[in-house]
């Protein structure tokens, strides 16, 4: 039986900032739920983590990227048999490997963009892409961090440059315009889709946190077809890379409603503004219940 709650937050990633945030929404709906709740702060080495998981029943990790993400920390509470939420060390690592992940699903027949990986930051300044314009990322990061939309060749080497200020290696990616989808898988019950309408051209990191960067429409107004090829697609997706718990998978819908797979998230946002709430809500799942029914689905393991 579960009654104390580890949840942890920080991390050294791009997305520390996000984490906090996720942490001040979970323990709340944590507490609302009778859990007793311990905040548990991840700053260098994960390992030193380890005496403050005495006494945790469960450990609820509120960690976006890097270590949190990567499959590292999972593997660690796999280690001491700690039950926790979302997937495990597989998944992880894949979900946050966006090229690994993007051959694998390619291998199923879905569709992604088209990308080539970048390992040395020269030859990433003198790329030339077949057309523009283009995306250039981080191949190892989330929430936006580091990605340009490049539209002509003198843009290049700023963008590989800002890229490379985060993790991993450098991936250039076709652009394909279109309307931005997001799909919340949850156990295997894939809630309403999202489609999203920033500001900018991009669903960047500010879009994504700033409140009224933004508008968002849920349920995504699609065909009944279209919504159910697009969940089967996003519930396919998660299956094959292994997620567990929840998970959500983000897409472009081009204009001939085609939907391109970009990447999936396994350990989405948390916050006030995040994309899974959202969804939950649409269907009737409030924020309280929502945290429970991920808390449920870890049970399963």
């Amino acid at each position: 039986m579960i009654k104390k709650i580890g949840i942890l937050t920080g991390g050294e990633s791009s997305e520390r900032k996000i984490s906090l945030k996720s942490y001040i929404a979970i323990e709340k709906a944590c507490n609302e739920l009778g859990y007793t709740t311990k905040r548990i702060i991840i700053d260098g080495n994960a390992q030193k983590i380890i005496p403050e998981l005495i006494g945790v029943d469960y450990v609820f990790i509120a960690l976006h990227g890097g270590k949190g993400e990567n499959g590292v920390i999972q593997g660690l509470l796999d280690s001491l048999n700690i039950l926790y939420n979302g997937s495990g060390v597989l998944a992880s690592s894949l979900g946050m490997e966006k090229s690994l992940m993007k051959q694998l699903v390619r291998s199923y027949g879905i569709q992604t963009p088209d990308w080539k990986v970048i390992t040395d930051i020269n030859d990433g300044k003198n790329y030339i892409p077949n057309e523009f314009p283009i995306v250039v990322k981080p191949s190892a990061d989330g929430s936006t961090m580091g990605l340009s939309f490049v539209r002509k060749q003198s843009e290049i080497a700023d963008a590989v440059e800002l890229a490379d200020k985060y993790n991993g290696d450098i991936m250039i990616e076709n652009y394909i315009e279109g309307r931005e989808l997001t799909v919340t898988i949850i156990g295997q019950q894939v809630l309403p889709i999202v489609e999203i309408i920033p500001k900018h051209k991009f669903y960047d990191y500010e879009c994504k946190y700033e409140k009224g960067m933004s508008e968002y429409i849920c349920p995504a107004e699609l065909s009944k077809e279209l919504t159910n090829k697009i969940k089967n697609i996003a519930l396919n997706i998660f299956n094959i890379l292994q997620c567990g718990g929840y998970a959500r998978a983000d897409f472009i819908l081009d204009k001939n409603n085609n939907p391109w797979f970009l990447e999936i998230n396994t350990l989405p946002g948390m916050t006030a503004t995040s994309l899974v709430p959202k969804s939950a809500m649409a269907a009737s799942i409030s924020f309280n219940n929502l945290v429970q029914m991920i808390i449920n689905e870890s049970l399963k393991k």
